[in-house]
């Protein structure tokens, strides 16, 4: 009798444990990516299947199961492959569950037409699909396989009310519908096009009433929750970045899969979404992501899996070698350090570690650490990994030189070739050396030109006549491009917004109107930052003007609710590639720049002036006095410098004539620095 009872409760516990498996909420991804279009389309290629590694490798570290990821990708992804895909998506997703839908390719906005006519400016945002076409045909095609958001959005409901209430559902669109035509296309790699879908002489009707009757975020039943991240206004194109190996990636892609792989404590889609822009906006200032929904729900509905400040290590290739389960996702980089020490450690400040290493290969998360000494008795111990210091990865910069005469080309090449941070003529550049004829004077310049347009040096350069460049002509366009390596890589200098480095330490940006009164600035009327946001969620100020009494401008707050001082530095990347470090100023010592505990520092009222465009400031929060005023700035009495004081000082001082620069960069010690970034457009004042 009593194995009889045994053996029943056997089943029953299978059977409870069949029955859990079943009701507790999946995980489940569809990922479609398109790279080459159907070759008659008239697309032009992208970088949308080296996406698939970098989403797919960033939800596995979220616990996804790689059989509950489904893929579409190239000619698969048809218009009608697309819509089966989305619904078995549907199909298999139950009540409760965790969705993700991502799209890399081309987007396009098409005429809003019958029966349907929904959209307030009378066009229709797209994704376009393997078969859809680039431009309208009256008798061939009239948008009919691209995949419009209304029909998305129809399938996204269909999913949300099989998720329910209790479901997640994160969309993410490395695409864009429209944009302005700029020659950085002829640069870099850009998804989407400015060119719509819709017949000859279309008017859109743009009417009050027919505003958005669809919108998939206003439903009255709040079914699952619905959050959609987009690479760029709905008026810019999606510029392609880089990835650690330099090859082209989609900007939304390869910020997602970072921000989601490092989750360093509790987490909503605002934070996701603020390391998600603080990177797209390192690599690509002119572009301004996108979030919409409801963006204060925990991300994955709180089904995330946190970032362990420690790795194990499992796999070794010989004494000195060792794989390491992190990689360019984790913004692990070549030349970040590490310490082993045996699995069992707690107190790392007490215990000598049993090796020293670096990373010396990178890949998307998976990476190779080489150790100092060899670990002979690694065999018979467990051993994990703390890093102790993060590599920013290299200054490399890629330029295109787009010109037709052989002996400028020649020279040009020579002079660039000198310098390793600068590599010629690779896929998805981030400047051109080009000719360009202003339509307005029809006067020919030969222009130093960026991805947005921006015009980084030019001199006349008739067409039909014998031009050359000059050594010191030549000078400048390296000097040109150095500057722009050099503010491009400080950009992209963060720390993540979850980042637990001085927990304690609360930094605000008040912004407000700056008035003189008696003899000092003032900063009056203060306001949010949210008040100071456009409609594209940037932050705005408008130009200084010694004309007007008032001004727009904003004051830094730093409160030190710790137990330990702490120092702050402020460094200023201006819209022209200017470098300036404003904190410490001239005159004044680095250790003047403290705050002890309890106690609050405000600045002075900060007001900008031009050039216009997208300033980025770095705050840093350091435990010790930290002078980036220049490799001979240092008081011979302030002490031994940290690490990312001889990191930025070491990684920007001049090139010698006996040395050319290298595009690599040191390492800093995690616990010592916060770099805390605030980025701001300076407009001009009507």
């Amino acid at each position: 009798m009593l194995r009889v009872l045994s053996g029943f409760a056997i089943a029953i516990t299978f059977f409870s444990q069949a029955i859990y498996a079943q009701t507790q909420p999946k995980k489940i991804a569809l990922i479609i990516a398109i790279g080459k279009y159907e070759p008659s389309s008239g697309w032009n290629t992208l970088s949308s299947l080296n996406d698939v590694k970098y989403v797919k490798a960033a939800l596995l570290s979220q616990g996804f199961d790689e059989k509950d990821i489904d893929t579409l990708k190239g000619e698969q992804a048809t218009k009608a492959g697309m819509v089966k895909a989305i619904d078995r998506l549907i199909a298999r997703a139950n009540e409760g569950d965790i969705v993700v839908f991502h799209f890399s390719g081309h987007g396009q906005q098409v005429f809003d037409k019958a029966p349907r006519k929904d959209e307030s400016d009378g066009y229709d945002e797209s994704l376009v699909a393997y078969d859809a076409k680039l431009r309208y045909d009256p008798i061939k095609y009239q948008g009919q396989n691209h995949f419009t958001d209304d029909e998305l959005g129809d399938k996204l409901t269909n999913l949300r009310k099989k998720i329910g209430a209790n479901g997640s559902l994160l969309v993410l669109i490395d695409a864009c519908h429209s944009g302005t035509a700029t020659r950085g296309q002829e640069i870099a790699v850009a998804r989407g096009s400015q060119e719509a879908i819709e017949p000859k002489g279309y008017n859109p009707d743009i009417t009050e009433s027919s505003a958005d009757k669809n919108d998939m975020f206003d439903d009255p039943n709040l079914l699952s929750n619905l959050v959609l991240i987009s690479a760029s206004s709905a008026d810019q194109l999606n510029y392609e970045t880089k990835d650690n190996l330099k090859n082209g990636v989609g900007s939304l892609t390869y910020a997602f899969s970072r921000a989601i792989s490092e989750i360093n404590g509790e987490i909503n889609y605002d934070i996701l979404f603020e390391k998600i822009k603080g990177d797209i906006q390192g690599w690509k200032p002119f572009q301004n992501p996108q979030i919409e929904g409801n963006t204060s729900q925990q991300v994955l509905g709180g089904k995330y899996i946190k970032t362990s400040d420690w790795v194990s290590i499992t796999k070794w290739v010989d004494d000195k070698t060792i794989d390491m389960p992190r990689g360019s996702i984790h913004s692990i980089a070549n030349g970040a350090t590490f310490k082993l020490y045996p699995l069992e450690t707690i107190d790392y400040e007490k215990t000598e570690p049993s090796a020293i290493g670096e990373i010396t290969a990178t890949g998307i998360s998976s990476s190779t650490g080489t150790l100092k000494e060899p670990l002979s008795n690694r065999k018979n111990n467990r051993y994990k990994a703390i890093f102790d210091s993060q590599s920013f990865g290299d200054m490399t910069v890629i330029v295109k030189i787009a010109l037709k005469d052989p002996a400028t080309v020649t020279a040009i090449r020579k002079k660039l070739s000198e310098y390793k941070y600068i590599q010629l003529d690779k896929p998805n550049a981030d400047l051109s050396i080009m000719p360009y004829k202003n339509p307005s004077d029809n006067v020919q310049k030969l222009q130093l030109v960026a991805a947005n347009d921006s015009v980084l040096w030019q001199r006349s350069w008739p067409a039909n006549a014998k031009n050359s460049l000059s050594e010191e002509e030549l000078d400048l366009v390296w000097k040109s491009i150095r500057q722009y390596s050099r503010a491009q890589f400080l950009r992209g200098l963060h720390s993540a917004a979850d980042d637990p480095t001085f927990p304690d330490v609360k930094v605000e940006i008040i912004p407000g109107t700056v008035k003189k009164i008696g003899r000092y600035d003032s900063l009056v009327n203060r306001i949010t930052l949210k008040d100071k946001t456009n409609k594209n969620g940037d932050i705005e100020f408008k130009e200084q003007l010694d004309s007007q009494p008032e001004n727009d401008g904003f004051v830094i707050r730093i409160k030190n609710n710790g137990d330990h001082d702490i120092y702050f530095s402020l460094l200023d990347i201006m819209p022209d590639n200017a470098v300036a470090v404003m904190y410490p100023a001239k005159n004044r010592s680095a250790g003047e720049y403290k705050v002890i505990p309890g106690k609050t520092y405000e600045s002075a009222p900060i007001t900008l002036v031009p050039p216009y465009g997208k300033e980025f400031m770095k705050i840093l929060i350091t435990r010790d006095p930290l002078d980036l005023r220049g490799i001979d700035s240092r008081s011979s009495s302030r002490g031994k410098g940290s690490s990312f004081e001889s990191f930025y000082n070491e990684t920007f001082k001049d090139e010698s004539s006996t040395s050319r620069g290298g595009n690599d960069t040191g390492a800093i010690k995690i616990d010592e620095i916060r770099i805390i970034p605030f980025t701001f457009d300076i407009v001009r004042k009507k």
